[in-house]
């Protein structure tokens, strides 16, 4: 028993229902029931629904067959008709049930959800007797993971996936194991040989050919819903297609993820929710593939500790208390929540500060207190073992200037949209928690569940603690733009727009013609796609206030700059340094993009993440929109880089003019790391290049400003490869 296509054969006429369902079950767009005949029996089909109430789940499906009533338990979704006369129409509507009583029948919410499946069938000479209609539940294809050790984040494995056949697959028919989009498995089947092979063998008497695909097959699913966690999310697909011959119910068909002596290289990223495999048959070969009730799933685990990392306010007063949060991490950042034992702290002048503060699931929280102004990484030392670790740069002051520094990660995807966590609430909770964010923003794209987005805004917004902006990623074609906005219960975009000026037009008028409600921000732009103008060859400030020149896809800043995205564009126009050569002005910022729901600290992509800092008087949502919307800015890979800017008296994101020929800039820079480097970027030139080996500079330098217009801007570079690219000051010479 699997869900059904959507096909109309053997004399039947399908006729949706369109009538949704808000907060109820529901089934989604592009769903259906169907009568098929299989090997001569007749089988009803419909697909299964879904339940988005907080612990709910879909209880049983209410068959009505010319008004007789059937009771079908979830996740059962076929079964056999039997007591139908020959000639005679029959009209069949599937409603859902939840474990609340709800039913999907309900009227309202959005209308790509359907609340009850109907179809009319004329029967034939199947599913033939003396009546009353009956329908008798299928038996399901199963499947298990069968793994012989555990799965370890950037390791390597080998792991099989047996599936039992509930019923038979034909000749042209097909077993599917779909990875999900944000999966990161490597896999292929042309080298049997090699590393990340995956082969398929069965105990029945059928041939296998097994085909690998990056992207859905045409037809292939019925529901290609872009999130959701729908069949089409998982599109890593290692397909067993039957050649010849046929599999029968009960024979097995075994995949084996590395399936050699080299093995499967495991994603560096451990999974905060088990992962699914999603399991598909194409039993008729017709060409869809129809889910099984329940695909197995399986759990990427941390490697052993490799460090610790510390995070605290990047400011102190001396003589305060501050919290330290303490995490040992594995050698990808994954939190090693395995970890148990304790650790001492000391000052930057190893003064010890505290010892045998105990860490529990990998964790600490505790409070220091520093003495000495300036510079200081909190160093973090096991008390038994060799572990070592860091924390952020802090700078520490007698008395706290005017303008704070704070940290968020802006950027990042639930499997609401194309990511494999649960839910905005644990997205946010990961982000508070664990990333020790002081500002988040969740963009799933789309707006499949806005309600539950603006809902989790709200309830995790904490002013002076924990700030949440309400988000989504939108764009137009394959031109991606972030979208944040002011309040946190806006409405998403409107209607998506198929051109970059459409977009921004769009977005605008929506938004911002009254007052400034929304700023739109590119990432990834350096990709070779899309169009030639995104981003700033098409440009409006009234909506564009920054730019994202770093994410777990790579780095924007220049044509051939360390850690480019994969097969990035050489058009130089393209890149930040090509929009500042533009004449634009924009906050810079860097994210995350992560797809693993690990804000502020992930492991996910290609690259480690990044993150934004906001210069603002406070943490609230206020003063960090007014941050971001002033470009008040800076972006980071990864670590902390404490970054501090005045050219002439004037910060981050300031313009202003001078009759002088020369201007002086003020930097204070501390690295996470002690080798730093500090360059001076003048009109997309490096003018000047101050290193340390103590991971503090605090420096002047003298800038030559060219006639008309400047921008100055500073590239902090560590030892480590990571990087901080400030916000420019733009001077302009009379």
């Amino acid at each position: 028993m699997h869900r059904s296509a959507i096909i109309s054969k053997l004399g039947i006429v399908l006729v949706l229902m369109l009538v949704a369902a808000a907060c109820v079950p529901y089934f989604a767009g592009s769903q259906s029931v169907s009568v098929d005949q299989v090997g001569g029996n007749l089988v009803l089909r419909w697909s299964d629904a879904i339940d988005v109430d907080e612990g709910g789940f879909v209880d049983y499906y209410h068959l009505d067959i010319n008004g007789t009533s059937i009771e079908i338990d979830h996740p059962t979704i076929a079964c056999e008709l039997g007591g139908l006369t020959s000639g005679q129409t029959y009209n069949i509507a599937v409603t859902a049930y939840d474990n609340d009583g709800d039913w999907s029948g309900v009227i309202g919410g959005p209308v790509s959800h359907i609340g009850t499946l109907s179809t009319t069938y004329v029967a034939a000479s199947e599913g033939l007797g003396a009546g009353p209609p009956t329908c008798v539940p299928l038996a399901d294809s199963t499947a298990q993971l069968i793994a012989p050790a555990p799965i370890v984040a950037g390791g390597s494995a080998t792991f099989d996936i047996e599936v039992t056949l509930g019923s038979g697959v034909t000749t042209g028919g097909g077993i599917a194991v779909g990875m999900h989009h944000a999966s990161e498995w490597i896999m292929q089947v042309s080298a049997p040989l090699a590393k990340n092979h995956v082969a398929a063998t069965t105990t029945g008497g059928a041939v296998l050919d097994v085909e690998r695909h990056i992207a859905v097959p045409e037809g292939m699913f019925v529901d290609t819903t872009p999130g959701l966690f729908s069949d089409f999310q998982f599109h890593w697909l290692s397909i067993a297609r039957v050649t010849s011959g046929e599999l029968v119910e009960g024979d097995k068909v075994v995949f084996t993820f590395g399936s050699n002596a080299n093995a499967i290289d495991v994603p560096r990223s451990s999974s905060i929710n088990d992962q699914e495999l999603r399991i598909t048959i194409d039993d008729d070969a017709n060409g869809v593939f129809d889910a099984i009730a329940e695909s197995p799933t399986l759990r990427i685990v941390h490697a052993p500790a490799a460090h610790f990392a510390g995070v605290a306010p990047s400011q102190v007063t001396i003589g305060q208390s501050v919290d330290l949060v303490i995490r040992a991490e594995d050698q990808f950042l994954n939190l090693a929540s395995d970890y148990s034992g304790s650790v001492s702290l000391h000052d930057e002048n190893g003064t010890l500060l505290q010892s045998g503060v105990a860490l529990t699931d990998g964790m600490a929280t505790t409070q220091i207190v520093l003495n000495s102004q300036g510079h200081h990484r909190i160093r973090i030392t096991a008390d038994a073992g060799n572990l070592e670790g860091r924390s952020n740069p802090l700078r520490a002051y007698a008395t706290l200037p005017a303008q704070r520094l704070y940290w968020g990660d802006l950027h990042g995807h639930t499997g609401i949209s194309d990511g494999l966590g649960e839910n905005a609430e644990q997205y946010f909770a990961f982000g508070r928690d664990v990333g020790a964010l002081d500002f988040i923003a969740l963009t799933d794209h789309g707006n499949f569940d806005w309600a539950a987005n603006v809902a989790a805004v709200q309830s995790y917004h904490d002013p002076g603690e924990f700030v949440t902006l309400l988000a989504q990623e939108a764009g137009a074609q394959r031109d991606h733009m972030n979208l944040y906005f002011r309040s946190d219960d806006t409405e998403h975009i409107s209607q998506w727009q198929t051109t970059y000026a459409g977009f921004l037009n769009w977005t605008y008028n929506q938004y911002n013609t009254a007052s400034d409600e929304a700023i739109t921000v590119p990432h990834h732009f350096t990709y070779n796609r899309g169009n030639p103008l995104y981003p700033f060859g098409i440009w409006d400030d009234r909506i564009v206030r920054l730019a994202e020149v770093y994410s777990a896809h790579g780095t924007n800043e220049y044509f051939g700059n360390p850690r480019s995205l994969n097969a990035a564009s050489t058009d130089q126009t393209k890149y930040l340094q090509g929009g500042l050569a533009a004449g634009r002005k924009f906050g810079v910022i860097a994210a995350s993009d992560n797809h693993d729901s690990k804000p502020g600290r992930t492991a996910w992509g290609r690259y480690p993440g990044g993150l934004a800092a906001v210069w603002t008087t406070d943490l609230t949502r206020d003063a960090v929109w007014d941050a971001l919307w002033n470009y008040r800015t800076y972006g980071t890979s990864v670590d902390r880089i404490y970054v501090e800017v005045d050219v002439d008296g004037h910060g981050m994101g300031e313009s202003f003019s001078t009759g002088s020929a020369t201007v002086d800039l003020a930097a204070y820079v501390i690295g996470k790391t002690d080798v730093v480097d500090v360059t001076v970027v003048h009109n997309n030139q490096d003018v000047a290049t101050i290193s340390t080996t103590t991971g503090l500079i605090e420096t002047t330098q003298t800038v030559d400003l060219d006639p008309g217009e400047n921008f100055v801007y500073l590239r902090v570079t560590q030892d480590n490869g990571e990087r901080a690219w400030s916000t420019p000051v733009w001077i302009t010479r009379t």
